[in-house]
């Protein structure tokens, strides 16, 4: 695989996403349709750029191998852990699922020192909800279990 091909990819997976986003611009009112459009249209040139330099370094690069099989070994695990975490976040709620998200995440990543490992993972939940439920007024997940 080339080095600029995920370049590529990532391109032509912004454009189609910057696409369906322009596609609901017109249901914006017109009062509000300035500054949406403005994002678009920048976003739109700086990935039509990223996209025609990929193409421009992929004629003149040469193959590489790559370690797919590896990476996916890592990634596909962990995937499968966020989709569980977002699964038993409604059930179990927010703060319980947060708190063993974190400690199986560490775990994977191989934190070695335990204390470190709970004392992050409860800091950490405690601080996003203090903020979401505080300042941003956003109502987490309670789960339906409890």
């Amino acid at each position: 695989m080339k080095k600029s091909f995920p370049d590529m990819v990532i391109s032509i997976v912004l454009l189609a996403f910057l696409t369906s986003m322009a596609v609901q611009v017109p249901a914006i009112p017109d009062v509000s349709k300035g500054y949406p459009i403005f994002l678009l249209a920048v976003s739109y040139i700086m990935t039509i750029v990223l996209l025609l330099k990929s193409v421009s370094k992929m004629k003149l690069e040469d193959k590489q191998e790559t370690k797919v099989a590896e990476q996916a070994k890592v990634i596909v695990p962990y995937c499968v852990l966020v989709a569980l975490y977002l699964f038993m976040m409604t059930r179990i709620g927010y703060i319980v699922s947060t708190i063993a998200f974190m400690i199986i995440s560490l775990l994977y990543l191989r934190l070695k020192n335990k204390v470190l490992m709970i004392v992050l993972s409860v800091a950490t939940t405690a601080l996003i909800y203090y903020v979401f439920t505080n300042f941003l007024v956003v109502i987490l997940p309670r789960g339906s279990w409890f």
